[in-house]
């Protein structure tokens, strides 16, 4: 391949301390055409810039029109190539295997976006996208809709998803799965070159952990490939994510090559995007998403929340009768968020001005509200709900039911594990207007390594609005020591020959071998492993710090392993851990060690009030020790015992004042709270306090019922800083007391 002949400057401007490049390249007819070009970007407010590859003849030819690859870059790079190489992309940079190069040979566009970061007034530094740490209000995911709209309006793109990729490198190829999940319907396909598995990203004021092994329901519709190499510090994670992935998504591949960090591949990495284009996939007839922000906008339904702490938003199931909802604080399991007022806006594909039958079931409770909702005169529906978990029917009066699975739990053991027979009873519920009527189902396994035993159960009748347990259970048994989750495939059939088809997705763990040396941290400091390969003192816990398992406790299990405590993540189906929901879990950061942006983390289980003395509770048990570059990770088995009782106060998790003077105040106990109360002190003069009862009722201006965030509305006082002291007392009468470290405005 020929190099450039020659390069002329049009124009250079400095703005907000960095140097804009407006080139154009005078080619080789053999050669790709680069341009460097910028828009103002109303989403970043801001002047952004980015490189375009245009293709042999595309100026020659004024009628075609070509699919688009976007490409994001790595750490340390921007958009016209390295710090150190502003050729990377070109020549024989890569033995020539790059994106120039590429797009020289191809009928294809690739444009590749700036990840430049920098806030004003600071020194030029290097990492893009604001992720780990979210550091400016730049959302570059909120950006990309933007930038494929200033593309297709500029150049002469074939404008639809299904000839729209984006791939990536390093931190741009985390970004790749995190776009490419967000967006479904924008692109068909994602080729991730090295990409980090994990980064802290979302809101500037409320960032959440995202790892894209939780994340596998985004990619219905969508062509996924990874490429790593087997020298590569990221690795590790890799196997982590695939050990998920490959069980979990039909559509996608990884190829591992004899290469370090970096875009080993690209040609056939590319050469699988085109041939997506080819050959796109349909969006999926029930389609998933989760979303980090408070409000999106995914396959044309519109979801706007008030949530304003970390947090997810869950849609499962998705389709013209219905689907799932919940918003929880992290993934896959974390604890819902009732608090959260939610809407979700359909498309407009309902009858216009006509009502509809909504029914809303929580498959938890099994409690029914049905409400008539009239759609809008283009046909949409808007849906309003709380961060709960939610089944929605949407419903004519003549609807035929509308079957799903409400819950799953494992008989005969704790937990799914290997080489035994799992007995699996399902719970279906019915959403529809109408009755089920001879109800009967049938599992199947979708990967070779699990044997189905037990294939089918029946229901017979399931009533309207109610949920129902399979006379008998499945069962199955998994061949592979290895495996970590299995998805299910259910059919449930009726009599009138309606079929509905849902997916179980089981994580799998292990029963051996028991972990016999730990320390049950409940209230007291301890020296622990962190960061990989370092220790800290760390207060741990919440109890009387005698080393016992005492109702009320919230405790951390320490592994002793090599010399060191390692704090652990635990599952446990026992009913009491975690009551009523409750579901605490913390991280440790091991960007120091390995410079990945990956975390272990570890669970913080509470043990219910009620617990009786001398109950036997078996966790699974996970922790990471080092080897650099990659991470061993230990499982095993911790029993504990339950003695005593519940001498342990509430916890405060959080307090906030909303914008209508609402008071706001979450806790967690090991049994029932009685009472919460807070004292404002106005802080230009202390002299001057009220007290206000909180309460957690539903009622007297409580937001939502038993969610355990105590609010009231605050009458009006005028404007005013004021200082918080909560205060909150359980059933046994242990009391707490803390004062609540940020000042909050009334007015």
């Amino acid at each position: 391949m020929n190099f450039f002949k020659s390069l002329f400057v049009v124009k250079t401007s400095l703005l907000h301390g960095c140097l804009l490049f407006f080139t154009f390249f005078s080619l080789d007819a053999q050669d790709a055409k680069i341009i460097d070009q910028s828009h103002y970007s109303n989403v970043l407010g801001e002047i952004r810039n980015y490189r375009v590859f245009l293709p042999q003849g595309y100026e020659k030819n004024s009628e075609k029109r070509y699919p688009v690859i976007y490409y994001y870059h790595g750490w340390s790079q921007r958009y016209f190539g390295s710090i150190r190489d502003f050729q990377a992309d070109e020549g024989e940079s890569n033995g020539g295997d790059n994106i120039a190069n590429f797009a020289a040979q191809h009928d294809v566009i690739i444009i590749k976006a700036d990840g430049f970061n920098r806030r004003p007034n600071e020194e030029y530094y290097l990492r893009p996208y604001n992720v780990s740490p979210v550091e400016t209000y730049r959302q570059f995911p909120l950006y990309f809709p933007e930038l494929v709209n200033h593309i297709d309006n500029k150049y002469r793109t074939i404008a639809d998803r299904n000839h729209r990729a984006i791939s990536g490198l390093s931190m741009g190829g985390f970004m790749t799965f995190w776009i490419s999940g967000k967006y479904p319907h924008l692109v068909s396909c994602a080729g991730n070159f090295c990409g980090s598995t994990e980064f802290v990203v979302g809101p500037y004021d409320f960032p959440v952990e995202y790892r894209h092994q939780d994340m596998y329901k985004n990619y219905g519709g969508v062509n996924l490939r990874l490429n790593y190499g087997d020298k590569d510090f990221i690795r590790a994670y890799h196997q982590d994510m695939n050990k998920i992935w490959t069980q979990i998504i039909d559509n996608y591949e990884y190829k591992v090559y004899d290469a370090g960090h970096s875009t080993a591949g690209l040609s056939e990495m590319f050469e699988f995007l085109m041939k997506s284009f080819e050959n796109p996939p349909a969006k999926p007839a029930k389609w998933n998403h989760i979303d980090v922000y408070p409000a999106f906008t995914v396959w044309d339904y519109q979801v706007n929340s008030d949530r304003n702490i970390p947090g997810f938003t869950i849609l499962e199931n998705v389709d013209r009768r219905g689907f799932k909802c919940s918003v929880r604080t992290f993934l896959p399991d974390g604890e819902l968020m009732p608090s959260v007022k939610l809407s979700v806006t359909t498309p407009p594909i309902y009858n216009k001005d006509q009502f509809y039958q909504i029914y809303d079931l929580n498959p938890l409770t099994e409690e029914l509200e049905i409400n008539s909702i009239k759609s809008d005169n283009k046909g949409q529906l808007r849906i309003e709900l709380d961060g709960g978990i939610h089944e929605i029917g949407i419903n004519k009066i003549d609807d035929d039911p509308n079957l799903t699975v409400a819950s799953y739990q494992i008989e005969n053991h704790n937990w799914a594990t290997h080489n035994k027979k799992m007995d699996l009873s399902v719970r279906l519920l019915n959403k529809g207007v109408k009755a089920g009527n001879n109800v009967r189902a049938k599992l199947e396994a979708t990967r070779k390594s699990v044997d189905i035993l037990q294939a089918e159960s029946v229901f017979d009748k399931i009533e309207s609005g109610k949920i129902k347990q399979s006379s008998s259970t499945f069962s199955f048994r998994i061949k592979k020591n290895e495996v970590e989750i299995e998805r299910f495939k259910l059919t449930i059939y009726d009599e009138k020959g309606n079929e509905w088809t849902d997916f179980i997705d089981v994580p799998i763990m292990i029963d051996e071998p028991l972990i016999k040396d730990f320390i049950i941290a409940d209230g007291k400091t301890f020296e622990v492993a962190a960061a990989g390969d370092d220790t800290i003192s760390v207060f741990l816990g919440k109890g009387n710090g005698d080393g016992k398992a005492n109702p009320g406790e919230s405790i951390v299990i320490l592994a002793k392993d090599e010399g060191q405590n390692y704090r652990t993540h635990l599952h446990s189906s026992d009913p009491y851990v975690n009551p009523g929901g409750i579901h605490l879990r913390e991280s440790d950061n091991w960007s120091s060690y390995d410079h990945v942006g990956g975390s272990a983390k570890y669970s913080i289980p509470v043990i219910s009030s009620d617990s009786p003395e001398g109950h036997l509770i078996r966790f699974f048990a996970e922790y990471w020790l080092p080897d650099y570059p990659d991470h061993i990770i230990k499982r095993g088995v911790v029993e504990i015992q339950v003695e005593g009782t519940d001498t342990t106060s509430p916890e405060l998790e959080w307090v906030k004042v909303l914008g209508d003077n609402i008071i706001c105040a979450k806790f967690y106990d090991g049994g029932p709270i009685i009472s919460a109360n807070a004292k404002l002190t106005l802080k230009e003069n202390p002299e001057q306090s009220f007290d206000i009862e909180l309460y957690d009722n539903g009622e007297e201006g409580d937001l939502n019922n038993s969610d355990r965030v105590f609010s009231r509305k605050i009458e009006e006082r005028g404007f005013g800083l004021y200082q918080i002291q909560v205060e909150a007392k359980d059933i046994f009468g242990n009391k707490m007391i803390k004062e609540h470290p940020e000042i909050i405005i009334l007015h």
